[in-house]
C-alpha cells in the first residue's frame, strides 16, 4: 500500500509541471485530428482549419503544420462539429465529423484541389439538428445511457436518482423523512454507485431543473479512466460554452385543488401546495473565446400533516389503528406528564430547498496549446419541518427539523503540451446537514392492537417522547485533483490514456443517538403500569472525526483497428489509506483470535476490455453534401473488473466501538432488568435518567453494560463485480424502426456482511411448533411477558456483547436481458418508443440476516431488488397542432420479500428471524390458528399464494412477491402560437399518476384498486407477545395486514397531481442573434465585414433547407423513379428561382448597411423574407410527400423530412425562440432547435 502511494505521489510531482486541466472520467474534452494533403498526397502547411460545434456554433481556429497535421479541441464537446479547410490557391472544403461509434478522436483528414477558374461555388446553407444534451461521449462497450427528462413529473426534475431510475433496468430505493434516494442497477445496493460533475465525485442529489447539463448512467465503461464504482456510475456534465445568448425563468405551481386522491388519502395528508422559481442565463461575455452558464432554482413545498392528533377516523383506519386506541394512548400519556407535541400542533409539514449550478468557461479559439479553462460552483440547501414526512407512527413531540446545504467548486484547465494533451481537474466540496429535536427526553415506542371497524386487527408501533436519532450533526469536506495526459500516433489510430486521480474526504459528525434512552412497550397497558419490555441507552457521545485518502492510476489504450473496428483496453489501480486506525484491544485477539485495529486499505488492480465494431451504411441518406452517413448497425461489447471504493465513514463503526473503556459504551435491559419509570421526573431532571439497569439485576442475563465491538477482517476487499455485455444497435424491418438489444452479466464479488463473532451456536432447545426452529438461550433467557430475549445468554463470553467482524466472502449474481424499439420516420404527430428489460438478481446471504437456523450459515436467495421483468413505453402526440399530450409508463413485475418475525426469537440479538407459516388445521395455539385462518380468508392475489405454498413450514428467503405496478405521467403542452401566447412564452401541465385519476372514476373511492400506486407489502407475518416456557412455545399475533396491497390499507398514497408550468425565453431569437453577429463584424465588433456577395451566398436560403435540391442529391440511394426526378428537379428550379428573387435584394440591402445600422430594421426585413421563403416550403411540402413513397421518406434524415412537414414549417415560420426553440414539438424542441448549430454553410464544387 505504501509503495503504491508513494508511487502516486511522484506521478504528481511528474504532474506539477503540467497545467490544470478537467478530468478523464467524463471525456471531458472532444479531440479532432487529421491531416491536410494536396492533389499529390504530399502535405500542405498553413492551411487554416476551422472547426464549428453545432450546438453553440462556437469556432476554433488552426493551421497545419510542416506534416499537414493538425489538432483541435473542444472542452465538454459533443461530437458533432463542420471542418472547414482554406488555404490559398487551393479550393475550400468543409464536411462534418461526428461521433457514430464511441470514437475516442475524431479523425477529419482532408485532401485539398488545386482552384480552378472555371469551377463556380454554389453555397448551400444546411442548418443542422440541434446536438442534444445528453449526446455524451459514450463508452466504447454501449453501457452509457442518455437520461431522458420527458418522463419525470414536476416534482422529481433536478433529482438525480429519479433522473437515473428513468432508464428501463434501474429501480429508484426512496429516501425516508428528507433523505435523498437513491437507485440500484444490477440488483445492487445504492452504496455501489457513484455520481461525477465534469468527471470528479460530486455528493449532491439534487441540480436546478433548468441545468444546462447533459446526464448519462453507465454500468460497464471499458475506459479505465473511469472508476470508483462496482455499481453504475451517474455522469453530469456542464454545457459547453455557446455564442447564443439564453436567459429563461420558469414558475412551478402546485394546489391542493388541482390534486386528486380518496378521502383517506386526504386525511393522510397527501395532498400539498408548492411554488417554485427557476431560470437559466448562458452567452458569451467575449465572442468565441468566454462563456457564462448558470441556473437556479428556489422553492418551497406546503404538505398538509397528518398527525394521531388531526387525522379523521378514515385516516386512522388507513393507518392501522383506532380512534379509541388513540384516545387511550393520548389519556395515557397526560397522565403520564408526557407532551404529545410542543407548543402548537403542527398542521402542515413545510419543505425549503434551494439549488444553483454556475460555469465559466475560457477558451481562446486561436490558443496553439488549445488551452481551456473551465470553474464549476454548486450550491444547495434545504430544511424540513417537521423532519417526519408522517406523524401517523409517531407523536408530534417525538420529531424536529432537519438542515442540510451542501456547495462545490472546480477548477479545470486543458492544454496541449508538444503532442500530450494534458487535462487536469481540482475540485473541493463541502456539505453539512443536522437535525434538533423538538423535545428532550426519552424516547418510546409502544405497540397497539387495534380492532378496527372494518372488522381486521391492526399492529401499529407509535413513538413518543423525544427523538432519539435528531440530536445529530454530519460534516464532510472532500478535495480532489485527477490528470489525465493522452498520447495520439501520428495515424490517430492510438490514443493512450495515463490517469491520475487523488482525493481528499474528511468527515466530523456527532451521532450521540439514544443519549436519553429508549423505552420499549408491549401493549397499552404496559404503557399505562410504567412496564416496559426493554430499555436501552448509549452511555457515551459519539463524536469523531476521520478522513480518507482515495486514489488511482490508469494506463488505456483506443486502438482504432480500422475506420469500422474501435478497440479499448488497459488496466486501472485502485487504492484507499484511512486516516487513522481503531485503538487495539488485546483482549478481543486473546478471545477471538483477531485483531480489531485492521483498516481495510488496499490496492485493487481492474483490467478491461471493450470493442465497437459498426459495418455498413445506414438506410438514411446524408442531409447535406458532407454530412455524416452512419453506419448500418454498430456491434458493442466487452468485459472488466469494476472495483467499488470505501467512503470515509466506512471505519467509524470500528474506531467507535472497540470495546475499550475509551470506546462507545451502552447500557441494554431486558424483562426484569428494565428500570422503574418516572416520565415526570425525567422531564424535569435528566440526570435522573437511568444509567443501569434495575438494582439487583446486573449479574442477570437480562442487563447488560457490555460494549460492542466492530472490525474489518483482515482480508477484507472492497466490492467488486467481473462484468460483461453485449450489444447490437441498428435499424430493423426495412429501416421501420431504430432497436437495441443489449445481454448483461455481472458476477458481483465482495459483498460485505457481518458475522457475530461473540455468538455462541450452541443449540439450546428447538420450538417444535416451528418446524424445530433452532433456539440459541435457554428458555430462563426469554421474558415470559413480552417474549423479550436476553441475548446476553448466547455469547461466547460476557465481556462483550456484540463483536461483528466485517466480511467480504459473499457474493451475487446478476443477468439482464434489455431491447428497445422505435420508430425511425420523422412525424410531428405521433412519437413513442418501447423497452423491455429481463432481469435476475440472486444473491448469497449470511444467517445474521434472514435465517431459519444457524445465523453462521450462508445460503442463496433470491435479490431483494430482483424486479424480474418490466415494460418501459412513451408515446406522444400532437392534437390538431394545438396541444401535445405525452405518456410515459413504466410496469414491473413485483419485488421479492420475506415473511417476518417484528423481533428476535432464536436469541442471535438480531430481527433476523423469518416467519414460520403457521397451517391453520393443525396450529396448537386456537388463537394463532384462528388469525391465520382469517388472514388466507381475507388475503389476496401473490400474498396468499405465498403463504398457502408455505403452510406449516418456514418461510423462505425472499419466497414471496409483490403485485405488478403500472405507473405513468402525463404531460400536456400547448402551442403558443394557437393559444394567443408569445413564442417564447411555454404553458404545460404535469400530471403525475394519472392512473389514480382513472381508478377514482372507474372504481369509485370505495373499490380502488391502486392504479398508478407503488405499494409496500407489509413483510411482518408475526408479532411476539409473550413465551410460555413450560411448553417452549413463543406467543404470536399474526397480523392480518401482512403483504397487502390492498389501498385501503397503505399510508402512502401518490394522489393524482396537475402541476402548472410557466416557462419564458426573453433572449433574442437565434436566427436574430446569427444575423446581429454576422453584421456586426467589421461595425460593431471586431472582425471583417461581410461584402455583398459573401452575404447572398450565406443568406440566400434564409438559413433554410432546400429539401428538393437534397432529395435529388440522393437519387441513387433513394432510388427515384425518371418521373419522380423529373418532377423534383422542375420544382426545384422553380423554387431556387423563387427564393433567389426574395433573397437577392437583401443581401444587397444588408451590404450596404451603414456601421451604425438599425438592427431591429434588419431582422424585420430578414423575418420578412424567411417567412415568405417558409410558405413556399409550406406549399410545396405535402406535394413533395404524396410524390415520394413510404420507404424513400423512412430514408430521409429527421432535419430533412421536418422540411416536407406543414406544421413543423409552421412552426419555425417567425424564427426559433431563444435558447431552447420551441419545446411544443416532438422531445422538447427536437428539429424545432435546427439553429442550434447555426446557420452551416457548405460549399459545393461542380
Amino acid at each position: 500500500m505504501r509503495r503504491f502511494f508513494a508511487l502516486l505521489s511522484a506521478v504528481f510531482t511528474m504532474h506539477a509541471v503540467a497545467p490544470l486541466a478537467t478530468t478523464a472520467s467524463a471525456q471531458g474534452v472532444d479531440v479532432i485530428r487529421g491531416r491536410v494533403t494536396g492533389p499529390d498526397d504530399k502535405p500542405l502547411e498553413g492551411v487554416q482549419i476551422t472547426v464549428t460545434s453545432l450546438s453553440g456554433n462556437v469556432n476554433r481556429v488552426t493551421r497545419s503544420d510542416r506534416g499537414g497535421r493538425y489538432t483541435v479541441t473542444f472542452p465538454g464537446g459533443e461530437g458533432d462539429y463542420f471542418v472547414n479547410f482554406a488555404a490559398i490557391g487551393y479550393a475550400p472544403r468543409r464536411f462534418e465529423v461526428k461521433r457514430t461509434a464511441d470514437q475516442d478522436i475524431l479523425v477529419a483528414d482532408a485532401k485539398l484541389q488545386v482552384q480552378a477558374s472555371t469551377l463556380d461555388a454554389v453555397k448551400v446553407t444546411a442548418p443542422r439538428e440541434k446536438v442534444a444534451r445528453g449526446d455524451n461521449p459514450a463508452d466504447v462497450g454501449g453501457t452509457e445511457k442518455t437520461i431522458n427528462t420527458s418522463g419525470l413529473t414536476a416534482a422529481q426534475m433536478g433529482d438525480l436518482a429519479a433522473m437515473a431510475a428513468s432508464l428501463p433496468g434501474v429501480t429508484l430505493i426512496p429516501g425516508a423523512d428528507g433523505d435523498p434516494s437513491g437507485f440500484s442497477v444490477l440488483g445492487l445496493g445504492q452504496d455501489q454507485n457513484n455520481t461525477t460533475l465534469n468527471g470528479a465525485n460530486f455528493g449532491g442529489s439534487n441540480l436546478p431543473r433548468d441545468a444546462a447539463v447533459s446526464s448519462s448512467l453507465v454500468t460497464a465503461p471499458y475506459d479505465v479512466s473511469r472508476g470508483g464504482f462496482s455499481g453504475g456510475q451517474f455522469s453530469i456534465r456542464t454545457r459547453p460554452g455557446t455564442n447564443f445568448i439564453g436567459n429563461a425563468l420558469s414558475l412551478n405551481l402546485d394546489s391542493p385543488k388541482l390534486q386528486w386522491t380518496d378521502k383517506a388519502a386526504q386525511a393522510l395528508g397527501q395532498q400539498y401546495s408548492n411554488l417554485s422559481l427557476g431560470g437559466s442565463v448562458t452567452g458569451p461575455v467575449t465572442t468565441d473565446v468566454a462563456f457564462y452558464n448558470m441556473s437556479y432554482q428556489l422553492g418551497r413545498r406546503s404538505n398538509d400533516l397528518a398527525t394521531l392528533l388531526n387525522t379523521d377516523p378514515i385516516g386512522l383506519l388507513t393507518s392501522g389503528i383506532a380512534p379509541d386506541s388513540v384516545t387511550r394512548l393520548l389519556n395515557i400519556l397526560s397522565t403520564l406528564k408526557i407532551p404529545a407535541a410542543v407548543g402548537r400542533v403542527p398542521s402542515e409539514r413545510l419543505s425549503d430547498q434551494g439549488s444553483v449550478l454556475a460555469a465559466f468557461d475560457i477558451a481562446p479559439p486561436s490558443s496553439k496549446s488549445g488551452a481551456a479553462y473551465n470553474f464549476t460552483m454548486t450550491g444547495s440547501w434545504n430544511k424540513q419541518s417537521p423532519a417526519s414526512s408522517s406523524l401517523l407512527s409517531e407523536m408530534p413531540a417525538h420529531s424536529g427539523e432537519r438542515t442540510n446545504w451542501g456547495a462545490s467548486l472546480q477548477g479545470r484547465h486543458s492544454a496541449y503540451i508538444g503532442n500530450l494533451l494534458s487535462e487536469t481537474t481540482i475540485s473541493l466540496s463541502d456539505s453539512r446537514n443536522y437535525g434538533t429535536p423538538y423535545l428532550v427526553l426519552p424516547s418510546g415506542t409502544v405497540r397497539i392492537n387495534s380492532t378496527l371497524t372494518d372488522g381486521t386487527n391492526g399492529v401499529k408501533t407509535v413513538a413518543f417522547g423525544g427523538s432519539p436519532a435528531l440530536a445529530t450533526s454530519q460534516g464532510s469536506t472532500s478535495a480532489g485533483y485527477t490528470n489525465q495526459i493522452s498520447w495520439f500516433s501520428l495515424n490517430n489510430k492510438h490514443r493512450v490514456k495515463f490517469t491520475s486521480e487523488l482525493r481528499r474526504d474528511d468527515y466530523t459528525l456527532d451521532q450521540s443517538i439514544n443519549q436519553l434512552g429508549s423505552l420499549g412497550f408491549n401493549s397499552l397497558a404496559d404503557l399505562s403500569a410504567g412496564r416496559a419490555a426493554t430499555f436501552s441507552r448509549q452511555l457515551s457521545p459519539r463524536t469523531r472525526s476521520g478522513g480518507e485518502y482515495v486514489a488511482a492510476l490508469s494506463l488505456g489504450d483506443s486502438w482504432k483497428v480500422n475506420s469500422d473496428f474501435q478497440l479499448q483496453y488497459g488496466l486501472r489501480l485502485d487504492g484507499n489509506q484511512f486516516v487513522g486506525v481503531p485503538m487495539y484491544n488485546p483482549q478481543v485477539e486473546s478471545l477471538f483470535g483477531v485483531r480489531n485495529d485492521h483498516a481495510p486499505n488496499k490496492v485493487y488492480a481492474s483490467p478491461r476490455v471493450g470493442f465497437s465494431w459498426q459495418y455498413g451504411e445506414a438506410p438514411q441518406v446524408a442531409g447535406f453534401e458532407g454530412a455524416v452517413r452512419g453506419p448500418r448497425a454498430v456491434v458493442r461489447g466487452g468485459i472488466g473488473i469494476f472495483q467499488n471504493m470505501p467512503g470515509s465513514t466506512t471505519l467509524g463503526g470500528a474506531v467507535d466501538n472497540t470495546g475499550l473503556s475509551t470506546g462507545l459504551q451502552q447500557l441494554t435491559c431486558v424483562g426484569i432488568a428494565t428500570p422503574v419509570v418516572d416520565w415526570a421526573s425525567w422531564a424535569t431532571n435528566a440526570s435522573l435518567i437511568p444509567s443501569q439497569c434495575a438494582s439487583g439485576t446486573s449479574s442477570s442475563v437480562f442487563s447488560s453494560t457490555a460494549p460492542n465491538v466492530s472490525m474489518f477482517a483482515k482480508d477484507f476487499n472492497a466490492p467488486r463485480s467481473l462484468r460483461s455485455n453485449l450489444q447490437w444497435g441498428g435499424p430493423i424491418l426495412n429501416n421501420r424502426f431504430n432497436a437495441s438489444f443489449e445481454g448483461t452479466y455481472s458476477l458481483n464479488m465482495n459483498q460485505a456482511a457481518a458475522v457475530d463473532l461473540n455468538f455462541a451456536p450452541i443449540q439450546r432447545f428447538t420450538l417444535s411448533t416451528e418446524g424445530n426452529r433452532p433456539i440459541f438461550v435457554m428458555p430462563t433467557s426469554i421474558d415470559p411477558a413480552s417474549g423479550a430475549i436476553a441475548a446476553r445468554d448466547a455469547r461466547v463470553t460476557q465481556a462483550y456483547n456484540r463483536v461483528n467482524e466485517t466480511r467480504s466472502d459473499l457474493q451475487s449474481e446478476s443477468k439482464q436481458f434489455k431491447a428497445s424499439i422505435s420508430p425511425t420516420s420523422f412525424s410531428t404527430n405521433l412519437t413513442w418508443n418501447l423497452s423491455y428489460v429481463w432481469s435476475s438478481n440472486r444473491e448469497k446471504v449470511r444467517g445474521f440476516t434472514s435465517t431459519v437456523g444457524n445465523p453462521l450459515d450462508i445460503e442463496w436467495a433470491r435479490s431483494t431488488f430482483d424486479s424480474r421483468h418490466q415494460f418501459q413505453y412513451s408515446v406522444n402526440y400532437n392534437f390538431f397542432d394545438v396541444v401535445r399530450v405525452g405518456w410515459f409508463g413504466n410496469i414491473r413485475s413485483g419485488s421479492p420479500y420475506t415473511p417476518q418475525i417484528a423481533g428476535d426469537v432464536n436469541g442471535d440479538g438480531y430481527s433476523n428471524d423469518r416467519a414460520f407459516v403457521f397451517n391453520p388445521t393443525t396450529a396448537t395455539d386456537p388463537t394463532v390458528a384462528a388469525s391465520m385462518q382469517a388472514l388466507l380468508n381475507s388475503a389476496t392475489g401473490s400474498a396468499k399464494d405465498c403463504l398457502t405454498r408455505q403452510l406449516g413450514r418456514l418461510a423462505e428467503r425472499n419466497s414471496c412477491e409483490g403485485p405488478w405496478t403500472h405507473t405513468a405521467s402525463m404531460s400536456v403542452s400547448f402551442n403558443p402560437l394557437k393559444i394567443k401566447l408569445p413564442q417564447r412564452a411555454t404553458f404545460s401541465l404535469s400530471i403525475s399518476n394519472p392512473l389514480g385519476a382513472a381508478d377514482l372514476l372507474l372504481n369509485g373511492e370505495t373499490n380502488l384498486k391502486g392504479w398508478g400506486q407503488t405499494p409496500f407489502p407489509d413483510a411482518n407475518l408475526l408479532y411476539v407477545r409473550g413465551f410460555d416456557a413450560a411448553t417452549q412455545r413463543f406467543k404470536y399475533e399474526v397480523n392480518q395486514r401482512f403483504g397487502s396491497t390492498n389501498p385501503a390499507f397503505s399510508s402512502v398514497r401518490q394522489p393524482v397531481v396537475v402541476t402548472a408550468m410557466f416557462r419564458y425565453d426573453l433572449a433574442p431569437t437565434r436566427e436574430r442573434q446569427m444575423l446581429t453577429q454576422q453584421l456586426d463584424r467589421g461595425r460593431r465588433t471586431n472582425g471583417t465585414k461581410a461584402a455583398e456577395p459573401m452575404l447572398r451566398l450565406m443568406y440566400q436560403n434564409g438559413g433554410l433547407v432546400n429539401p428538393i435540391a437534397t432529395i435529388l442529391r440522393q437519387s441513387d440511394t433513394l432510388r427515384l423513379t425518371q418521373k419522380q426526378a423529373d418532377s423534383l428537379a422542375m420544382l426545384n428550379r422553380w423554387y431556387s428561382i423563387r427564393v433567389d428573387s426574395i433573397w437577392t435584394p437583401l443581401a444587397k440591402y444588408l451590404g450596404a448597411l451603414p456601421d451604425t445600422y438599425n438592427p431591429d430594421d434588419a431582422y424585420a426585413r430578414y423575418i420578412k423574407a424567411r417567412q415568405t421563403t417558409i410558405d413556399i416550403l409550406i406549399t410545396l411540402g405535402p406535394g413533395m410527400k404524396r410524390l415520394l413513397t413510404p420507404e424513400q421518406l423512412r430514408k430521409l434524415p429527421a432535419f430533412i423530412a421536418s422540411y416536407l412537414d406543414v406544421q413543423y414549417l409552421s412552426s419555425i415560420r417567425s424564427g426559433t425562440a431563444g435558447a431552447g426553440g420551441n419545446t411544443f414539438l416532438p422531445g422538447g424542441g427536437g428539429t424545432t432547435a435546427v439553429m442550434g448549430g447555426g446557420m452551416q454553410t457548405i460549399t459545393i464544387m461542380r
